[in-house]
């Protein structure tokens, strides 16, 4: 490979994270739902690439889970299955709960003021904030959480896999009564990791997960099964 070939591989692989980065926050706010067609000509005059650049994006977020290539349609964001909730719920439960013993360890004084004060943005926006706002404030609650675990690897980890977690948590967070549930899980995880209390946050952690993995899965299992509540023929 010559010094200029190795120069343009160079550039254009930020670009590629950027573009990336912008497809997944969509598909994770939902203007990307899931099913959606992925034009690649949108994608190039949004973000002012080619489109040789959008073709090895979409490669890459095939490989991520996030788009599917199907033949004659094109890209289209991945749907996620029962089985596929299953599994990040497992994921998820197992990393989060990593991350809430890692900030009860070695958290700091100020990173454990930051987590208290997400959890007030969380109380507001539940009291009468959109689903959005909701899941915005969590956001920030977990940002809080992953900084304050100082584990960089696991932080990248959970972040690759925040745009299908995130639609995870539209299923939980509108559930019926999930809202006040939620909440008092999370001061729960709060309280332990304040009082260092490791195995009391891996815990709080676990719990957490799998309340919301008990709201959510069976209206995954009913959306993708519109036939379950009819009555059998006879």
């Amino acid at each position: 490979m010559s010094l200029q070939q190795s120069s343009a591989v160079k550039s254009a692989a930020p670009t590629r994270s950027r573009v990336a980065a912008g497809i997944r926050a969509d598909i994770s706010d939902g203007k990307l739902p899931p099913g959606s067609k992925i034009s690649e000509r949108d994608i190039c005059e949004t973000y002012d690439v080619s489109r040789t650049v959008v073709r090895e994006t979409i490669r890459q977020l095939e490989a991520e889970g996030f788009v599917t290539v199907r033949p004659n349609v094109g890209a289209v964001v991945a749907e996620i299955t029962y089985a596929d909730a299953q599994s990040l719920f497992e994921i998820r439960g197992a990393l989060e709960s990593l991350a809430c013993s890692l900030f009860a360890q070695r958290g700091t004084l100020a990173q454990k003021h930051r987590l208290a004060e997400t959890i007030k943005e969380i109380e507001l926006a539940m009291t009468g904030g959109s689903l959005d706002e909701v899941i915005i404030a969590k956001d920030d609650f977990y940002d809080a959480l992953f900084d304050g675990a100082g584990n960089p690897e696991l932080t990248a980890t959970l972040q690759l896999l925040h745009a299908r977690i995130q639609l995870l948590r539209r299923y939980s967070l509108s559930a019926k009564g999930r809202n006040e549930h939620s909440l008092n899980e999370i001061r729960a995880i709060a309280r332990a990791i304040i009082a260092g209390d490791a195995e009391g946050a891996r815990l709080a952690g676990v719990h957490h997960v799998a309340q919301a993995s008990f709201a959510a899965l069976p209206r995954i299992f009913e959306s993708s099964n519109p036939h379950t509540n009819q009555a059998p023929s006879s």
